[in-house]
């Protein structure tokens, strides 16, 4: 199965592992306009106490925290943070993710992206078998 996801906000990132959790063979590909995962170029603007946060995600879902990290204290930090671990464990099930990438054209019928990216893979169309947006 084919799982194309649009963005990478947290929801986005906690839906792909439940994909994976259902169908571990899964190709999940996340397309998103951020350089980088966790620290977009719009800083979030919800402030997060990370412990909590984790307490309600399954441990399988994140990699390690750094050290340094306050885990108790409300902030900004915390969300990228809880963004970046979701990511990197993501990206070790087999998640791929496509940086700097514009959706040119979804064609539904033909379940098809075209694209445009930043990334290694620079222009393409993919195929999906399912298709999530959370942009």
């Amino acid at each position: 199965m084919d799982v194309a996801i649009l963005g990478s906000p947290k929801m986005a990132l906690e839906y792909a592992h439940s994909i994976f959790d259902e169908t571990p063979s899964a190709h999940v590909t996340i397309y998103t306009e951020e350089a980088e995962i966790g620290f977009p170029e719009i800083p979030f603007s919800e402030e997060i106490v990370l412990s909590q946060a984790l307490a309600t995600i399954p441990e399988n879902w994140y990699s390690t925290i750094p050290n340094g990290i306050d885990q108790d204290t409300p902030s900004k930090t915390a969300h990228s943070w809880l963004t970046k671990i979701l990511a990197i464990r993501l990206a070790s099930r087999g998640g791929q993710f496509l940086l700097r990438t514009t959706i040119l054209e979804i064609d539904e019928d033909r379940q098809e992206i075209s694209f445009r990216g930043g990334g290694s893979i620079g222009s393409g169309v993919d195929s999906y078998d399912e298709l999530y947006d959370f942009r």
